[in-house]
């Protein structure tokens, strides 16, 4: 039953978050704050009852963790302090499964394999989220398509060391082994994915230079606003005031809104675990 409630807590306190997120690109300050109280307060409650304190005590210990290591990707200006505190209402809420078992959890501790889905389901995301953009902007493919003219040269070297580099290795393997090297056929797939990733890369440089960055004038501010110099934190009120008096022209960057990943990654991984097991199968 515990689990139950705080899957709920979680659903609807990051479902909100992602939903503001997408719509006006930010969510309310409070927000990460009352999935916190909300799964501290469950958890004590439970605690208290069962007589177990291991279960509010891991819930303040892997909390503080989960928002200690999202408040570093914050100062490395990664993203928001929102979502940063988002990062520690996760911890908050499951430093343990809580009565579901995942399908494929193998041996990794709960909170590290809810960290590593997070980061496979965000890779995911942003992959989906900048090729979205790039359909609703069409002119991203001019400069993607400059992009890669610019760097078609260090693409076609890439691409031919990789191949030649997983050609040796699939040949070294099938002497070694005294196996057939259509077994080591995968490996030939490898320089495939290393241009794929590299088109994906100048066509992320594409979407990051004609979409999250412009410039605007001063009279333009708005509250939530984040220049371009500072870190993932939106402007106040007062200092937009303070900037529209200065006036002149600013920078200011967007970034990926990211707050539908915390939600996608609470459902995948209470229901079914360990994504590396599925993407990997051994």
């Amino acid at each position: 039953m515990l689990g139950w409630i705080l899957l709920a807590i979680g659903v609807v306190g990051f479902g909100y978050a992602g939903y503001k997120d997408l719509k006006t690109t930010e969510f309310e300050d409070w927000l990460p704050y009352s999935i916190i109280i909300a799964a501290l307060a469950v958890r004590g409650v439970s605690a208290f009852l069962l007589n177990d304190f291991t279960i509010i005590m891991d819930s303040v210990f892997y909390g503080l963790l989960f928002l200690g290591l999202g408040y570093m990707l914050y100062f490395l200006r990664q993203w928001g302090d929102g979502d940063a505190w988002l990062m520690g209402a996760l911890g908050f809420l499951f430093p343990d499964a809580t009565g579901f078992v995942p399908m494929f959890q193998g041996a990794m501790p709960f909170p590290f394999m809810l960290i590593f889905n997070f980061f496979l389901v965000a890779l995911a995301y942003l992959v989906v989220y900048a090729l979205v953009l790039g359909i609703r902007n069409p002119n991203i493919y001019k400069s993607f398509i400059k992009n890669v003219h610019e760097r078609k040269k260090t693409i076609i070297v890439i691409f031919v060391a990789t191949a030649a580099a997983a050609l040796f290795a699939s040949m070294y393997l099938s002497f070694a082994f005294y196996l057939h090297i259509y077994r080591f056929t995968n490996l030939l797939l490898v320089p495939f994915a290393a241009l794929l990733l590299m088109l994906f890369l100048q066509y992320a440089k594409a979407v990051e230079k004609d979409l999250f960055k412009r410039k605007i004038k001063a009279k333009d501010l708005k509250a939530g606003d984040v220049l371009i110099t500072d870190k993932w934190r939106g402007l106040t009120e007062h200092e937009v005031k303070k900037l529209r008096k200065r006036g002149g022209e600013f920078w200011i960057k967007e970034g990926v809104r990211f707050a539908p990943v915390f939600v996608i990654n609470l459902l995948l991984t209470m229901f079914i675990g360990n994504l590396i097991v599925i993407l990997l199968p051994v």
